[in-house]
């Protein structure tokens, strides 16, 4: 019974409100228009790099204003900078941003940090501020080691093989030391750097260097055409007369001259 009373009253309700408040289709629908909307002012703003080494001359190139117009946006903007996310801003200077909005700021890149840029328009109450990190290091030349593999008394017979595994090089050119001492003369082989699973020789191929009967020079350079392979060594002792031995000593490093880089 509460139920039905319930029912009634809502159903007398929904009539009183169909009388006062006439029924709007959606095809009748009328929109309503949004709030105007003012220009739209802030700032582009960057570094000339993403990182550069210290002492680099650099330049931080913007605009600001108002962004939608090609004029008037005559201000001053201000430059910061700040080493960490929680250090003071330091003051570095200021520049003028012409009618276009655009300006420019050179300076030295001397620590790695955020550059801060604030604008004030020349004549009415528009600010912006924008924020651009750059990473900068101190760099010297260093000897990377890739490879170095080592073995004594090796007969060689058919073949000794050493193969590193694989890795990643740079375009410069690989330094070898070779070293080798075989009991029977005319023992030789190859070495290199290739990418090929079947390590194939190729004659003339600068990633390798051939030594056929154990002649040539300990220290040499490689220049791979591949950055990404392994190291391989192939080595084969001269047949010795009857009763002697067959032996060598044989040891090879790699190593490549890098850039080790410090930010600062």
């Amino acid at each position: 019974m509460g139920s039905t009373r319930l029912l009634a009253a809502g159903g007398a309700l929904a009539a009183t409100l169909a009388v006062a408040a006439p029924v709007v289709t959606p095809d009748r629908a009328v929109a309503v228009p949004a709030p105007a909307r003012g220009p739209v002012s802030g700032m582009e703003f960057a570094a000339s790099h993403d990182e550069v080494a210290a002492g680099t001359p650099i330049v931080l190139r913007g605009r600001a204003g108002y962004l939608d117009r090609a004029t008037g946006n005559g201000g001053r903007v201000d430059i910061y900078f700040r080493k960490g996310r929680t250090a003071p801003k330091v003051y570095l200077g200021s520049a003028v941003a012409g009618s276009s909005g655009r300006f420019r700021f050179p300076t030295r890149a001397n620590a790695s940090g955020d550059y801060v840029a604030h604008y004030r328009h020349r004549k009415l109450a528009i600010t912006a501020d924008a924020t651009d990190f750059l990473a900068v290091y101190t760099s010297r030349q260093v000897d990377r080691m890739l490879f170095s593999w080592t073995a004594t008394r090796l007969s060689c017979l058919p073949a000794c093989k050493a193969a590193g595994p694989e890795q990643l090089i740079s375009a410069a050119p690989v330094k070898v030391k070779l070293e080798r001492a075989c009991l029977q003369p005319g023992s030789g082989g190859r070495i290199g750097f290739t990418a090929d699973p079947k390590n194939a020789f190729r004659a003339g191929d600068p990633g390798w260097r051939d030594f056929p009967k154990g002649d040539g020079p300990t220290d040499f350079e490689l220049e791979p055409t591949a950055t990404k392979g392994h190291f391989h060594l192939e080595w084969t002792s001269a047949t010795p007369p009857e009763g002697q031995l067959a032996s060598c000593d044989i040891s090879f490093t790699a190593s490549q001259r890098s850039v080790d880089k410090n930010y600062v």
